[in-house]
């Protein structure tokens, strides 16, 4: 993996970091983050996990 490039930044400018080299998302990378069934299917697989960690955590008491 390649290294950042930190240029020196100039007194009082914020740090400049070169993305040229980053990895573009791919076009299916791209539709799935744009389909909102997709979305919606993370929704509810995030949302099941966080519920089985609350249900896990109330058996506890």
């Amino acid at each position: 993996m390649p290294e950042l490039q930190m240029h020196e930044p100039s007194p009082g400018a914020d740090p400049v970091v070169d993305l040229s080299g980053a990895p573009l998302p791919t076009k299916q990378t791209l539709n799935g983050r744009q389909s909102l069934l997709t979305q919606f299917g993370k929704f509810i697989a995030f949302d099941a996990r966080i519920m089985r960690m609350v249900v896990k955590g109330n058996k506890a008491h």
